[in-house]
């Protein structure tokens, strides 16, 4: 039917002297209106009564008016593919022929044809992609086993090293790989709540005292006793038992203090402004640390905490903080 009104037009403009390609472009695409397509859109709803008289009695109406939108849509794309086909086809000929005024104007009209059929081509395509992408989508039961799985430590930075070395040597035991390794499943093995009730330095405390030596028992002693006792605690052990369990402090409420001296163990200091034992912040594993030299020996510290930490080849070693005692005149 297209390939009719185009003649027609073709046949105008041979009689007024205009081009006929141009002026089929201009009533399509250059107007409010698509003249051709209300045309072909007018002639084919003329054809439709037919098909209905010809259709047997048993069919449902309802079943037929659901079908036809479908049916048109369908069509009308059809129609509009074959439309472009034909265009370029018939342009592409007149280009081949040189019976063409501008031959620049021709190519972009076969260009803009040619993006529009792409189009249409593209349509049915771009809509089982999606219904493809959306059946794949079900990796999410994986991640969270992968996160119900992961290790409450995943590996022994400096500080932590530190940390377990200190609670260690409370108990008079030398930290080792193995010991490391110990605290580690230790740690996996505590329930969560058991886990979130205390912080990791308690954690390390605890099991620092179940890794300490076992105390010799009376039998050892010439003075006897009943066998399987404990052996009788020295006078530093019941001082430091006796002695209260520090206050937490921040840095710079420690660093205020006007007289404080350094106790056992390291980080803990006596407050003689106040009469009490105090302690500066505990570790913090996502601070960073800046490099100072002080006395000729090299230092890290940290940026929050201000914990200062000797650089040794073996390892980093916690020495105190930052403005305090040994360390007062420190300076970053």
């Amino acid at each position: 039917m297209e390939t009719i009104l185009y003649k027609l037009v073709e046949c105008l403009a041979e009689n007024y002297g205009f081009d006929a390609d141009e002026a089929l472009e201009f009533v399509r695409w250059e107007t409010d209106v698509d003249h051709v397509g209300e045309v072909l859109k007018m002639l084919s709803k003329t054809e439709k009564p037919v098909t209905k008289k010809t259709e047997p009695a048993e069919t449902k109406p309802a079943k037929v008016v659901e079908e036809k939108p479908a049916e048109e849509s369908k069509d009308e794309n059809a129609e509009k593919i074959s439309t472009c086909q034909k265009n370029i086809a018939l342009w592409q000929k007149k280009l081949a022929d040189g019976s063409v005024k501008d031959e620049e104007k021709q190519r972009e009209k076969i260009e803009k044809e040619q993006k529009k059929l792409d189009k249409l081509l593209a349509k049915p395509e771009t809509k089982k992609e999606t219904k493809k992408v959306t059946k794949k989508e079900e990796p999410k039961k994986e991640t969270k086993k992968e996160e119900a799985k992961e290790k409450r430590i995943k590996r022994f930075s400096p500080v932590m090293t530190t940390q377990l070395k200190s609670a260690l040597e409370n108990v008079k035991v030398d930290i080792t790989d193995k010991l490391k390794k110990e605290f580690q499943q230790y740690v996996e093995d505590l329930t969560d709540d058991d886990f979130r009730k205390e912080g990791l330095a308690d954690h390390m405390r605890a099991f620092a005292k179940m890794k300490a030596p076992v105390e010799e028992t009376t039998a050892d002693y010439p003075d006897g006793g009943m066998a399987g006792a404990s052996a009788p605690e020295s006078e530093d052990e019941v001082e430091d038992e006796e002695k209260p369990e520090p206050t937490s402090v921040t840095l710079k409420e420690l660093q205020s203090i006007s007289t404080v001296a350094d106790v056992d163990p390291i980080g803990t200091f006596w407050d003689g402004d106040n009469g009490r034992f105090v302690k500066g912040p505990d570790a913090d594993d996502d601070e960073d640390f800046e490099d100072v030299t002080f006395e000729d020996i090299s230092y890290v510290v940290g940026e929050k905490t201000g914990r200062v930490y000797e650089a040794r080849e073996s390892g980093d070693v916690f020495a105190g903080f930052i403005g305090i005692a040994k360390f007062k005149n420190m300076t970053r």
